[in-house]
């Protein structure tokens, strides 16, 4: 049994945990525990045989019916990335060596915690594990999330419809972010996929959630170049597969940015108000921007002056990384 997060990007940076655990234990039967937008992240893995929300057990008397259901489940072995005391009621002699000081005993990753992950364990970063070779070691195709054949075979019709072939360069631009400071300005996405589509022959898809489909339909308009809209249109794992179609990924800081990471698609992240040490893209072909300036990162709600982080990256700068990760820089 994985107890995990509740946010969709925490549920992505969880999958390498169950792609970990499903490598350990192939014949085991996997019950997940995840909040109801994470949930959207496994809906159709097939590693999972049972998933199941926090939001299924709301109030005090749903707590006392998950307390009895994980009784009754006795999974034989529990993996708690929520910090939650079902491990203890689990099994109470073998939870009380949280209490004692265990020479590898390893906790949630907070900052005030950071240093004993860093002295005790090598960072485990979201990329598919490789061998000598090169080889991607995994057996799924979907990365560390396990997409499905169908997942990819509904983004290749997808693809079909919108007459994009695999020799033109797909670039999937993710404008949104669940914090509106962490948004880098749509007027100037919209120019930078003008270029894109006229300079580099590329075909450009939008995506984001139902939420973001208003800001995606803005955007376009805006255009000179025709682009493709797929926000709101998509399952999350449907654009999951449509980002391991694309040649490149641009996000800001938000869930898109973690779920290209997953299917191991170079990434370029504009940063402005968090820091990209903490959650940025790690491999070798992914790019950050970011203005490095007094107040950032903050890592505040609002911004107290005139968001210079996000306003002072110019569209320059992001077309001429674009470019350059899309092979065609000078």
């Amino acid at each position: 049994m994985v107890i995990g997060p509740s946010n969709v990007g925490d549920g992505v940076l969880m999958s390498p945990v169950v792609h970990e655990v499903r490598q350990a234990f192939p014949e085991a039967r996997l019950t997940l525990l995840v909040g109801e937008r994470a949930r959207a992240v496994f809906e159709s893995d097939l590693r999972i045989h049972r998933l199941v929300s926090f939001e299924e057990f709301d109030g005090l008397v749903g707590r006392l019916r998950l307390v009895r259901w994980v009784w009754r489940l006795r999974p034989d072995a529990m993996v708690d990335l929520r910090q939650t005391i079902l491990p203890l009621l689990w099994r109470p002699w073998r939870a009380l060596a949280y209490f004692w000081p265990v020479p590898r005993r390893i906790v949630h990753m907070r900052d005030r915690h950071l240093w004993r992950l860093q002295r005790q364990v090598q960072a485990m970063r979201l990329r598919q594990a490789t061998s000598d070779k090169g080889q991607a070691t995994s057996e799924w195709d979907g990365g560390s999330l396990g997409l499905t054949n169908e997942e990819i075979a509904s983004v290749e019709r997808l693809m079909k419809t919108w007459a994009v072939d695999g020799q033109t360069p797909l670039v999937v631009i993710s404008p949104g972010a669940r914090s509106h400071i962490k948004r880098w300005y749509p007027e100037r996405l919209a120019s930078m996929a003008d270029r894109l589509i006229e300079e580099c022959r590329a075909a450009v898809v939008f995506t984001g959630e139902p939420d973001e489909a208003a800001l995606v339909t803005d955007l376009l308009k805006t255009m000179r170049h025709r682009a493709h809209n797929a926000a709101g249109r998509l399952t999350l794992r449907q654009t999951a597969a449509l980002m391991q179609r694309a040649r490149l990924v641009m996000t800001n800081d938000s869930a898109a940015l973690h779920l290209a990471c997953a299917v191991d698609v170079p990434v370029l992240a504009l940063f402005g108000p968090t820091d990209p040490r903490k959650y940025g893209p790690t491999g070798p072909r992914d790019r950050v921007i970011r203005r490095r300036l007094v107040c950032a990162p903050c890592e505040q709600p609002l911004c107290r002056f005139h968001h210079e982080c996000m306003r002072f990256i110019s569209e320059h700068e992001v077309y001429a990384a674009a470019k350059d990760l899309l092979g065609q820089g000078t």
